[in-house]
């Protein structure tokens, strides 16, 4: 599998740049089916435009392979197909690779992440979807719900279920 286009802006900062310096609690805002994940704007992270996939046999539909990204192997998911969540189309067909290193994890957007602000924290985490329960670390409103996922324990747990 092959993205199409150019490789997108490594750090994100043009979305940054458009943030006050006196916001607090600054988050990237991305959709995955009818879930609001958001990570923190500190977090490691690039945009991949055009990036080979490499499959890799016998692993889950969700698993769609590796990409080399300077020199380090790193896994791609399909976390709308983990989810069993209906495909959307792609607007722009983008990896967002998290972490560095062997922490390094990509999966698959179909639209660019949005910077989010002004959220307010909720007591409570609404259980949405038995998959994604005991991995969010928050819940936060501002226009919409944004669930902040636990990134590692997830990505781990995905890793140990490709390795089964």
């Amino acid at each position: 599998m092959e993205l199409e286009g150019s490789l997108a802006d490594l750090s994100l900062a043009n979305l940054l740049s458009k943030a006050n310096a006196d916001d607090k609690d600054l988050r990237y805002g991305f959709q995955i089916g009818n879930i609001n994940l958001i990570y923190d704007v500190n977090t490691a992270c690039e945009l991949l435009k055009s990036t080979t996939i490499h499959a890799v046999p016998n692993t889950p539909k969700w698993m769609l392979g590796l990409i080399n990204l300077r020199g380090g192997l790193v896994p791609v998911f399909d976390i709308e197909k983990y989810f069993d969540f209906e495909p959307r189309e792609d607007k722009h067909q983008l990896l967002l690779v998290l972490g560095k290193g062997e922490k390094a994890v990509a999966f698959l957007l179909k639209e660019y992440p949005e910077l989010v602000r002004n959220l307010t924290h909720l007591d409570t985490i609404p259980k949405l979807i038995p998959k994604i329960d005991g991995y969010i670390l928050g819940a936060y409103k501002e226009k919409k719900l944004w669930l902040e996922l636990d990134k590692e324990k997830f990505f781990s747990t995905l890793g140990e279920k490709v390795c089964i």
